[in-house]
């Protein structure tokens, strides 16, 4: 049986997993991870790592490439923020290669 333990931190969560029949030898084995804060650009990294990893504990299936529909986690814009113009020239470059790739699916 699997045992997940969940315990939060100053600085972020932590996670250990318990397997008490490890590959199958009824061998008790305990993984640690550590899911820190990070800076600003990428304080939300950690929170959907730990997610995705938390999910994959669970085998919980979230899809994968090949499928119609697969359940992704992601950060958007906020309502009120203003970005900058460099910020808008990222995001207009990333849909631009969105919509090359999509047409590229349509030609096929």
């Amino acid at each position: 049986m699997i045992k997940i333990v969940l315990e939060p931190a100053r600085n972020g969560v932590v996670k250990k997993v318990t397997d008490d029949n490890y590959g199958g030898a009824k061998q008790a084995v305990t993984i640690t991870d550590v899911y820190e804060k990070g800076d600003n650009d990428n304080r939300f990294n950690y929170i959907i790592r730990f997610f995705y990893d938390l999910c994959d504990d669970l085998s919980m299936d979230l899809g994968n490439k090949f499928e119609r529909e697969t359940l992704e986690l992601d950060t958007r814009w906020g309502s009120q923020y203003k970005p900058t113009a460099n910020k808008i020239d990222d995001r207009i470059k990333e849909l631009e290669t969105e919509i090359e790739l999509l047409k590229e699916w349509k030609e096929q």
